[in-house]
């Protein structure tokens, strides 16, 4: 894992344990600890709970909330619950002063709707394919976007490479998971830069320092506090 830090998301309670107890063992990993909307349902609200004396508890530990967020288009008939979950999570984020690392599908405008009235004090949202026109209402919220291997094969992921300005990309690996017959893992960042610079005109070397420099900016920010 030479020259990767990894911000390890967790999808419920029991997986944030997890994560937190990886963080332990590996400097360079970031544990974020959350409820992925996918897992959310009515009897959410208590698991929040939970997790949220689990934060409080861990204030010196947790200094990044994800993966949380809306899906309306996976999982469309929870999405109410899923609403009040998210804000719950922004509000958490605001009182402690920690990054948001966000899925947002088939609700990118009212995850950043949701972001511009807040505090927070900065966001990630994971995989964005969303709207082109929303990426200046991004930039303005001081909102990061990340871009994983699927850029290879996925035509709306290359075209917010195109349109997205580099200081507000990130690279992640989105792993484990298997997109189409891809199976992600976490060298595959490295690839993923190969593929940016080819979509923006740039040098490898251009694009990792811009990267890098991003990161570097996103994880004093979050470390600080």
């Amino acid at each position: 894992m030479l020259g990767i830090d990894i911000i390890a998301v967790s999808d419920d309670y029991n997986s944030s344990l997890k994560t937190l107890a990886i963080a332990e063992k590996h400097r360079w990993v970031i544990p974020a600890v959350g409820i992925h909307p996918w897992n959310i349902g009515a009897d959410s609200f208590a698991e929040f709970n939970r997790l949220y004396d689990l934060i409080i508890n861990s204030r010196n530990k947790v200094r990044v909330i994800g993966e949380v967020g809306l899906d309306k288009k996976f999982k469309y008939e929870t999405y109410s619950y899923q609403l009040q979950i998210f804000k719950s999570f922004i509000d958490l984020a605001t009182e402690i002063k920690a990054l948001l690392n966000i899925h947002a599908a088939g609700a990118w405008k009212e995850t950043i709707e949701l972001l511009f009235k807040s505090d927070a004090p900065s966001a990630i949202i994971h995989w964005y394919t969303g709207p082109l026109e929303l990426i200046n209402e991004i930039i303005n919220r001081n909102i990061f976007i990340s871009i994983n291997p699927a850029v290879t094969i996925q035509a709306k992921h290359r075209e917010v490479v195109a349109q997205a300005p580099l200081d507000i990309i990130l690279v992640e690996s989105d792993a484990p998971y298997n997109y189409r017959g891809l199976s992600m893992h976490p060298r595959d960042v490295f690839n993923v830069i190969k593929h940016i610079s080819s979509i923006k005109s740039m040098s490898y070397e251009e694009v990792y320092e811009a990267i890098a420099s991003n990161y570097e900016k996103l994880k004093c920010k979050i470390l600080t506090y």
